[in-house]
């Protein structure tokens, strides 16, 4: 990763100092730095203490953290006078784990790829993108910052009430339609899936004895479709991700075949001072395409898995967040809550499964001096039930994260 690193920065001071006159060069970068306190209760499903021996019990989790966490990132952007364009942005930081150094083999001083994609305005009305990015669907993320690094993963409201589509390969055509609406279809890499899942998705976990091993033989790419409308202070965020995954190595008769679908809605406004933002994702399979969308129970159950009869059976997910805001002055508090259910099976029987988790809170961005902000941030967070057919309901307990976040740009 320092190779990729040196090789960027490189990259970047290159096309600075070596364009022509009428091209336009900017780089920037952005330095977050968390300093929370953390407090998980005995039944938190990510509270680190064991179990005691003799009260077979689990005491609560407390502690104060200072953290770098990879969202913050260097970038630059080039673009020339025949409207082609490029940017590349590294995040650099504490790449995974939580605030116990023991616990990970991750890198603390990491350096990770967000973007590195390149773009043509063929004309006023359509653009071509091709490389690492963002894609069109679920654009829209609450004000929730701190606590990226926690064990929980706690940013933008992932697993508590917000869908990320990330960031990955694609190639992506916008039509544009004035200043009123675009819309924007993007071929994704197709392969992978979320972390809580596994590569393996159902075909890892049906049955009993040694997974099959399994290989990826999708042919048709990911679908992800945005449609932004600007209707004066109102935007709204509709779209919809599309993604038929196949592979190869299944037990003999079990289906090799299953599709993720998820709409999405999402609504941005702003009245004076005060703001609105809101989004809605519904659909199957979360977990067996790529994307952010957490580590809470709800994005742990949300693959598909196998009925009895070895055929597929869907996961059910939704998720929903809302965001008021009102800025006076250098001082814009956001209220936010926001929620995410799954309903799945058992893989292999007839159990029924459901989790909701729930965030709420309020982020306080206050801007002290031209590039430097502080965000003052109180969440709480409620892992739920996991409720099983046949089986007693358990208790995920709940956690709280306060603290301030430090963010430096330039």
């Amino acid at each position: 990763m320092k190779k990729l690193f040196v090789l960027g920065m490189a990259a970047l001071l290159l096309v600075a100092f070596s364009v022509p006159a009428m091209a336009d060069v900017k780089i920037g970068g952005i330095i977050f730095t968390d300093f929370y306190y953390l407090n998980r209760d005995n039944n938190n499903m990510f509270n680190p203490n064991a179990i005691n021996p003799v009260s077979h019990e689990r005491s609560s989790y407390s502690n104060t953290s200072i953290q770098v966490p990879n969202i913050t990132r260097l970038y630059g952007r080039w673009t020339n006078e025949d409207n082609v364009g490029m940017y590349i942005e590294f995040g650099i930081g504490q790449t995974g784990g939580d605030i116990e150094g023991w616990d990970a083999g991750y890198n603390y001083a990491g350096v990770g790829l967000r973007h590195a994609y390149g773009w043509w305005d063929i004309n006023p009305m359509f653009q071509i993108m091709a490389g690492h990015s963002t894609t069109p669907f679920s654009p829209l993320n609450p004000s929730q910052l701190l606590g990226t690094r926690s064990g929980s993963l706690n940013i933008i409201g992932v697993g508590y009430g917000d869908y990320y589509a990330g960031r990955f390969a694609q190639v992506r055509g916008t039509f544009k339609f004035g200043k009123v609406a675009r819309l924007e279809i993007a071929l994704v890499d197709p392969n992978g899936s979320a972390d809580a899942i596994g590569s393996a998705g159902p075909w890892g976990n049906f049955g009993a004895g040694a997974a099959p091993q399994v290989t990826s033989s999708t042919i048709i790419p990911r679908v992800d479709i945005g449609v932004p409308i600007y209707l004066g202070p109102v935007h709204l965020y509709p779209g919809i991700l599309w993604q038929r995954r196949t592979v190869d190595g299944v037990f003999d008769g079990a289906d090799n075949t299953l599709t993720t679908w998820i709409a999405t809605i999402g609504t941005k406004m702003g009245f004076g001072p005060f703001g609105f933002s809101g989004e809605f994702n519904y659909g199957e399979n979360w977990g067996n395409t790529r994307g952010l969308f957490g580590v809470s129970m709800p994005a742990r159950i949300s693959g598909a898995t196998f009925k009895t009869d070895r055929n597929i059976n869907n996961a059910e997910t939704y998720s929903w967040w809302v965001d008021l805001s009102y800025k006076f002055g250098p001082i814009t508090p956001s209220l936010m809550y926001g929620q995410m259910k799954t309903k799945n099976k058992l893989s292999g029987t007839n159990y029924s499964q459901e989790a909701k988790s729930q965030m709420y809170g309020i982020s306080v961005p206050i801007d002290l001096a031209k590039g430097f902000r502080l965000r003052p941030e109180l969440m709480w967070y409620d892992d739920g039930d996991l409720k099983t057919d046949g089986h007693d309901s358990q208790n995920l307990g709940k956690y709280m994260i306060a603290g301030v976040q430090f963010q430096i740009t330039f």
